[in-house]
């Protein structure tokens, strides 16, 4: 169950590179029945199988959560520091302004 719950984390963050947070609901609900029904079969109370269940339906969304935040701080790190210029005025700024003083 250990390595279900791996696994399924990695999938989830993998998916949060791809996909919306939609994605997530039937992802959820394989790896709940799945789980719970590898649980059943293995000779485990049904209170157990319940519990083990919503761990292993819940660990996706976590990777998810966590591909969202890898994925922003890499963004961040690749985003180009502030111009060391003193020019304050973009150009589209300066476009505008001398569109404006044009004569009709």
């Amino acid at each position: 169950m250990v390595l279900a719950a791996i696994f399924l984390f990695l999938v989830g963050a993998v998916l949060a590179w791809a996909f919306r947070v939609w994605i997530l609901v039937p992802l959820s609900l394989l790896a709940l029945l799945l789980g719970f029904t590898a649980d059943i079969g293995s000779d485990a109370t049904v209170l157990e199988a319940c519990g083990h269940a919503l761990l292993v339906g819940m660990t996706p969304q976590f990777g998810y959560a966590f591909g969202l935040l890898a994925q922003s701080t890499l963004t961040g790190l690749r985003a180009p520091l502030r111009p060391k210029t003193s020019r304050t005025a973009s150009v589209a700024v300066l476009y505008k302004k001398n569109a404006m003083r044009r004569p009709d």
